[in-house]
């Protein structure tokens, strides 16, 4: 096995286990949301201290990053709860149609035009989450789990279009420490306001919340950054973009979480659209 497809598979993997993780954790949505930034944002700040010194906070920058911010603080917030209400397949796949929302941004917001089967893409993508939306196997009240997921997913977009903005001017963790700090103050102001306990409980749940910060992020979001020296950047959307196959396959062995027929072609048709939508990008 080459080690560019052995980093792939780690990283794959790593991202995919995000889901079943926070199912595992038993705590609030506010609360993994919390700590998984809080801790993140610890790890990059020592590994890059040079962008503690906030160069591209300054100007019109510091509102991108407060955007950019609140938006990843909103994505983990609404994503992570959305996980209450939906199967893991369902969830992971919803957000994971970010490209489509960044696609649909980019042409309203900057003017870029799409590609007819960009087009195409976003229609399947449409297609795929109403056939996951009446599907069966759903549980009471998913409706919620799939406006809170989509939700996570437009916030994500906007993430990553204000990320594109500023990496004209600043590096990678210039960017990304100020945006993770904004997103780790938006997540503990609505667990305050929320009344959300962030301290007391049990070491098995403080286990999962470090994972939760350490696996998807470390061996998940850093190597798919490391795999963009090598790698065609459309190559490593495609491998991020496997998520939910990966979650689903986690979800079914370790929490017991099948999906039914109806999902899987859903997810199946939502997938091909995102893929339909990246493949084609710039």
């Amino acid at each position: 096995m080459s080690r560019l497809l052995a980093l792939s598979l780690v990283a794959v993997l790593s991202i995919s286990s995000a889901s079943v993780i926070i199912k595992l954790a038993s705590a609030p949505a506010l609360a993994l949301a919390f700590w998984r930034l809080a801790i993140s944002t610890l790890i990059i700040s020592a590994m890059f201290p040079k962008a503690l010194n906030l160069r591209c906070v300054s100007g019109l920058n510091v509102l991108y990053v407060l955007v950019g911010g609140s938006s990843l603080g909103l994505h983990f917030i609404t994503w992570i709860e959305s996980l209450s209400y939906v199967p893991i397949a369902v969830s992971v796949t919803l957000v994971t149609t970010h490209p489509v929302f960044t696609a649909l941004l980019s042409y309203l917001l900057l003017g870029e035009r799409l590609k007819w089967r960009q087009y195409v893409g976003v229609l399947l993508c449409v297609l795929g989450v109403l056939i996951m939306s009446f599907s069966g196997g759903l549980p009471l009240h998913s409706s919620l789990g799939v406006v809170l997921a989509l939700a996570g997913s437009a916030t994500a977009s906007l993430y990553f279009l204000v990320g594109r903005y500023l990496r004209r001017s600043c590096s990678l963790a210039e960017y990304v420490v100020p945006t993770y700090l904004t997103a780790t103050f938006i997540t503990f102001a609505a667990s305050t306001l929320s009344g959300v306990n962030l301290v007391n409980y049990p070491l098995t749940t403080w286990l999962f919340m470090i994972l939760l910060a350490l696996g998807p992020m470390l061996g998940g979001h850093t190597v798919l950054n490391y795999l963009l020296r090598y790698m065609k950047a459309t190559a490593v959307s495609t491998l991020a973009a496997c998520e939910p196959i990966g979650a689903t396959l986690l979800g079914v062995l370790l929490v017991g979480e099948v999906p039914d027929v109806q999902m899987v072609l859903g997810m199946l048709i939502t997938l091909l659209g995102v893929y339909a939508v990246l493949i084609h990008e710039g």
